[in-house]
């Protein structure tokens, strides 16, 4: 959820308690719509990240480093010439707006003493950073608003600095408790609590809304008036088991035991862990569907290959009448007339020697046209065995793309997907740089036997290849693009049980975990090969068998092992 002006209110005072005093180390923009500040503190040094995206305005102390652009953008420039050293003497918040106002102490060009302000505007997509000198004024801003963008209010260097203006909504700390209940019993009856709420008070967000209806009307909203003048807020975390789904100042209640509401340690914190994993699931969002498409591009344009390949290897099919024109025509050279574009001739080839119309080069002599469909001859001959042997690497190629897009269909971590990345462009490597070992997942079976998947084609090839044994057994789902697992046999043969679950698990990890039923084949590691050339993950294997099993994610959740080290 984007801030709203609770959590702002209790942001500021954590923040102002922990940053008052600080200076300013460093200055850097990693993104267009972010600054992070290098803070000196009485405590430490801290990062203080201000973020004005659309998506995800905020403002919080953060542990992630964030990239120093080569370039910085000017905006980054401008705040370093007037904030770089500069001390954190106040920090404000206009009541229940969300706006941050950053006052420093700074010096001027001459070495004057002077005052700064970094205003944080948290309001969606009008969010902004908005540096204001000592009279009032505009310095820059990381958006600039023209007339053109907005009639109403315009954020350009220059003007002097007016905050945004409000939605015509009463204030809910300032009515009294005569006028709230005035203000309730006018309600329309068919208008739901939350929504009365939110189209009358500014400052609370439809979370907060949705909470102070459930909890009755109006003595929870006069309960929140208290907390707001008491300072006394709690971060909360909602969670769906170990994923944060939302956050809040106040406990929530609403959603009963769909989401439990956990304590953080302190708003950065809170905002930190949830924006961060929030930027970092959107990150893998997008980079996955850049490689996803690159694959599947990659998959079409190698079936389109192998379908005109296809094309010419029939007209190659057809080679023999070429060779039987040639002879047709040295047994008939006497009749072909020099300059002729055709020629009538009895085809002994034909059961019942019909007449076959043999078309001619004008330009050549008799002889040349039969050397001419001699060499067609033997060029459609050799091309039916180059043809073969491209489109069964058309079709290899298009099998490992597939599979490719088959474990993109299936990553769960930013690891992963750094990991299929670096196969499909792998960076130039120095002698000394040492290899990164890939880590297949582990499973433990209810035999306790332990066994392995890959969940790419790098990994599948060191499992198969570097870390299975010659005695272990091999499984793959069958026509179906999806994990190699391999079940470590070094200490006793497994039984049935971890035979049918390393079989699911097999199935689950491929592209038919969709289906009812997969078949499975298995073997012994030794039986399986890696074709002269192939790509990652490409293996052909014998004397095997299959099991048909059905796909069950529990399943595989519930074998799952961290520890990975055989």
């Amino acid at each position: 959820m984007p801030l709203d002006a609770l959590v702002v209110t209790a942001l500021a005072g954590e923040l102002r308690r922990e940053l008052t005093g600080a200076r300013v180390d460093r200055i850097v923009q990693p993104a267009r719509d972010e600054i992070q500040l290098a803070l000196h503190t009485a405590s430490g040094n801290v990062k203080l990240l201000i973020s004005a995206g659309m998506r995800y305005p905020r403002v919080h102390l953060t542990t992630v480093a964030r990239e120093n652009p080569a370039l910085p953008p000017m905006f980054c420039m401008l705040l370093r010439k007037h904030l770089q050293g500069a001390r954190l003497c106040g920090l404000t918040q206009p009541p229940l707006e969300r706006v941050l106002d950053l006052e420093w102490e700074c010096v001027d060009e001459l070495g004057e003493p002077v005052r700064r302000h970094l205003i944080c505007e948290l309001m969606g997509r009008h969010s902004n950073v908005i540096l204001v000198g000592s009279d009032g004024r505009i310095m820059d801003c990381m958006r600039r608003v023209d007339s053109e963008m907005s009639e109403r209010r315009q954020v350009l260097p220059g003007l002097f600095y007016a905050l945004p203006p409000g939605q015509g909504k009463l204030s809910p700390m300032a009515v009294s408790e005569d006028e709230l209940a005035a203000l309730w019993t006018q309600k329309p009856p068919e208008t739901p609590p939350e929504d009365w709420l939110l189209h009358t008070f500014g400052g609370l967000s439809p979370l907060i809304c949705r909470e102070l209806a459930f909890q009755g009307m109006p003595e929870a909203l006069l309960r929140l008036r208290r907390t707001v003048w008491e300072g006394m807020f709690t971060p909360f975390m909602l969670c769906e088991k170990d994923e944060i789904k939302d956050f809040s100042c106040v406990p929530i209640g609403q959603y009963g035991a769909l989401y439990s509401c956990r304590q953080a340690q302190s708003f950065s914190a809170l905002l930190d862990e949830f924006y961060t994993k929030g930027d970092q699931r959107e990150h893998m969002r997008q980079r996955g569907q850049s490689l996803q498409k690159t694959a599947a591009a990659n998959r079409d344009r190698a079936l389109r290959r192998v379908a005109l390949q296809e094309q010419e290897l029939a007209q190659a099919m057809n080679r023999e009448r070429l060779r039987e024109y040639g002879d047709l025509l040295m047994a008939n050279l006497h009749i072909v007339g020099r300059g002729a574009a055709q020629v009538e001739v009895e085809d002994f080839y034909h059961p019942e020697c019909a007449r076959a119309v043999i078309a001619l080069d004008a330009h050549k002599s008799p002889q040349q046209n039969a050397a001419k469909y001699y060499k067609d001859y033997a060029k459609a001959k050799n091309a039916e065995q180059l043809l073969a042997i491209q489109m069964e690497r058309g079709r290899q190629e298009a099998q490992y793309w597939e599979s490719v897009l088959e474990e993109l269909g299936r990553v769960s971590s930013e690891k992963e997907l750094t990991e299929i990345h670096e196969e499909l462009s792998p960076p130039p490597r120095s002698r000394k740089q040492k290899e990164k070992v890939p880590q297949p997942h582990a499973f433990v079976s209810t035999e306790g036997i332990r066994f392995y998947a890959g969940h790419n084609n790098r990994q599948n090839d060191y499992l198969t290849f570097r870390l299975a044994a010659r005695g272990d057994l091999w499984m793959h789902a069958q026509k179906f693009p999806g994990c190699h697992v391999v079940i470590d046999c070094s200490e006793r043969r497994p039984g049935d049980d971890t035979l049918l679950e390393a079989a699911v698990v097999a199935a689950t990890l491929s592209q038919g975990r969709n289906s009812p039923k997969v078949p499975v084949d298995y073997t012994l590691v030794r039986h399986v090969k890696k074709p002269p050339a192939a790509a990652a993950g490409m293996v052909i294997y014998d004397q095997f068998k299959t099991i048909l099993v059905e796909p069950d994610e529990a399943l595989l959740t519930r074998l799952r092992r961290e520890d990975r080290r055989r």
